[in-house]
């Protein structure tokens, strides 16, 4: 997914630092962060870039998706950067 905001940076609230529109685009895999549109939308109209960057099924899949409790969150980040070494 590219789009004219992937290089615009912002706080994150769930890592604690600076981060591009394009990772939180990125965030779930194949599916933005569930905080993205909290996160973004006094920037730009983030739903319009949603819409017309995902395709039919991600957006439904991202427009019902559940968010995750915090620990499960920080359990999956860790298990992450363990793979990346």
């Amino acid at each position: 997914m590219k789009t004219e905001h992937d290089k615009k940076m912002i706080r994150c609230p769930k890592l604690g630092d600076e981060m591009t529109f394009s990772y939180c685009l990125r965030e779930a895999g194949d599916l933005p962060c569930a905080r993205i549109a909290a996160c973004w939308d006094a920037a730009f109209d983030v739903i319009d870039v949603l819409r017309r960057a995902l395709t039919s099924a991600q957006w439904s899949r991202f427009a019902g998706a559940e968010p995750k409790e915090k620990v499960l969150t920080l359990v999956e980040l860790i298990e992450q950067a363990k793979r990346q070494k």
